[in-house]
């Protein structure tokens, strides 16, 4: 997992019922503070304790509902057989609390909750939010993003999804990597739904964070679908996706004045037939291929015998939003051959089109940050 950026510290909003990333710390220092929650006993509390422990308070929870809700949790996914796939426990210490007797001089936090557990000791309804986590640049998650996930009791990532960090935004989650690369799966679809759907059963609020937009590719409606048929309710979180913003921050508008006024996202895990290729140099749009690295020869030769000029622009954008950015323009002409050199793999954004041509220079990143090609498919 890569180094974890810090953020500002998490603050408790009683306008709003969440937790969320803020500038607490600003009006208060928490290092060696002592704070009491122990009159509160819903889902927020153990949020709020896990935050103000982690910036160095010691916090009392008395007999903490909330804490055993959140064992709770890390039993359900013990149970299920997630250990290897658990990157942080709901229930985990990450700081100095207590259940113990309230220290005298310890300072009363109010918190209201949005939804208090039910008297007679059952689950609260649970829910899962489908998020998208944009293109994996933390400083590119919406507002709504943020909320879900700082809310949330149990986070299941995709593998894009990793690379937001997302502890750090979720101290009290259980967090799972689900993520699914090119040909290895840590948990397939089917598990996938199941697995949410038990969190929720349990009463969890359940985020499901995806990479770019949930239903761009992100089978999305196929997890709401199931969910809504369980009986769940299920909110969505609209991402930035890759598709439009890692073009743009390579300087390739999808659409631009004069050259084209259609763009069309495409999906390259599976090849593409002559007749598709050939509709698309017809309509004239800007392609952008997702998951297209393996098939980006076929689709080339493909679009070149449906008679695509050899002078189109052709962008290749690596790893958007990452350290490892890494960018290759070239034509259809000579994009087979360039894509080779140069090593391309996934994941990548793929550009044809006149678009490429026009690009706006000043907004490209240094091209090449590592001449080493990361890990991933390779281009066939």
């Amino acid at each position: 997992m890569p180094t974890a950026r810090r953020f500002p510290p998490l603050r408790f909003s009683s306008a709003s019922n969440f937790v969320k990333a803020s500038a607490l710390s600003v009006a208060h220092r928490w290092q060696g503070r002592a704070v009491d929650l122990s009159d509160h006993r819903g889902p927020a509390s153990w949020r709020a304790a896990q935050a103000l422990a982690l910036e160095g308070a010691t916090v009392y929870i008395g007999d903490s509902r909330a804490r055993d809700r959140a064992h709770g949790f890390d039993r359900l996914a013990r149970e299920r057989g997630l250990e290897k796939l658990a990157l942080q426990w709901a229930a985990e210490l990450r700081g100095e609390i207590s259940s113990d007797a309230c220290a005298p001089h310890a300072e009363k936090i109010a918190l209201h909750e949005a939804e208090e557990p039910s008297e007679n000791g059952a689950n609260p309804a649970g829910v899962v939010t489908l998020v998208g986590g944009g293109p994996g640049d933390p400083n590119l998650l919406t507002v709504a993003a943020l909320t879900a996930i700082a809310r949330a009791d149990v986070v299941l990532l995709d593998r894009l999804g990793i690379a937001l960090n997302v502890v750090d935004f979720a101290p009290a989650a259980l967090v799972i990597d689900v993520g699914k690369a090119p040909g290895r799966h840590k948990m397939s679809q089917e598990s996938i739904n199941e697995t949410m759907l038990a969190f929720a059963r349990a009463g969890a609020r359940v985020v499901r964070l995806k990479g770019g937009d949930p239903f761009i590719f992100g089978r999305g409606g196929e997890e709401w679908r199931f969910l809504a048929e369980q009986g769940i309710r299920v909110d969505v979180v609209p991402g930035l996706t890759s598709a439009l913003s890692v073009p743009a921050h390579a300087g390739v508008s999808a659409t631009y004045r004069e050259v084209t006024r259609a763009v069309t996202i495409m999906s390259g895990h599976q090849p593409f037939n002559q007749a598709e290729l050939s509709s698309l140099v017809s309509l004239g749009s800007t392609i952008v291929i997702l998951m297209g690295v393996a098939t980006f020869p076929s689709t080339v030769a493909g679009l070149r015998k449906a008679g695509l000029p050899d002078s189109t622009g052709v962008a290749l954008l690596e790893q958007g939003y990452t350290a490892n950015e890494r960018h290759t323009f070239t034509t259809l002409g000579a994009a087979i051959d360039d894509a080779r050199a140069r090593g391309v793999t996934n994941p990548a954004v793929i550009v044809i089109g006149d678009v490429v041509n026009v690009r706006e220079a000043s907004a490209e990143i240094i091209e090449a940050r590592t001449d080493t090609p990361t890990e991933g498919e390779e281009l066939a």
